[in-house]
């Protein structure tokens, strides 16, 4: 019992340093144009417009509008938001926005393995890209968990980013991304 208490708390422990990290991405005016592993499935490499290689760029996704979430499975708040972003998700497309806006999601820390038991627990069928290495992390100036960037993809610009959890709702959150298009 003390052990899952421990892994637990440590778990905690990072997810809130990761939220309380360095904020260098508030200076960043720019997505990073660094190679981003593709994901394995390939209606998700549909869904982004992407062609089957290794890896692709921001600039790749057909979209004019690309919502990147980063987050962790061990992230409490990712967990407790991950229904909240799976209907931002439904509602892009029942808005008729699915060609417009994309959304995927990049994994710090995680593997595979645990991007995997993450879809699956909370059933998310957008693409997650798992970051073992934390390369991605690192160039986004090691982000806390959950941060959000809506993205033009034509010239990698940030237009927007949120950090930690969605206190106006999903909705709000929403109508702001839909005001960028």
């Amino acid at each position: 019992m003390k052990k899952g208490i421990s892994a637990t708390f440590v778990s905690l422990l990072i997810c809130m340093a990761m939220l309380w990290a360095s904020h260098a991405w508030a200076e960043m005016d720019n997505f990073p144009e660094e190679n981003i592993q593709v994901p394995e499935e390939a209606v998700h490499l549909d869904y982004l417009g992407i062609t089957d290689n290794e890896s692709f760029v921001i600039g790749d996704v057909q979209a004019d509008l690309v919502l990147v979430q980063v987050f962790s499975m061990y992230c409490p708040i990712c967990q407790r938001e991950a229904p909240d972003v799976n209907d931002l998700y439904e509602m892009i497309h029942e808005q008729g926005l699915e060609e417009s806006i994309k959304l995927f999601g990049i994994a710090p820390g995680n593997s595979s393995f645990e991007v995997s038991v993450y879809r699956d627990r909370y059933e998310v069928v957008f693409p997650v890209i798992p970051d073992p290495d934390f390369v991605w992390h690192k160039h986004l100036g090691e982000v806390g968990t959950p941060t959000f960037y809506a993205v033009n993809p034509g010239n990698n610009q940030i237009l927007h980013s949120h950090t930690g959890p969605f206190r106006d709702g999903i909705e709000a959150y929403l109508e702001e991304v839909k005001a960028l298009l």
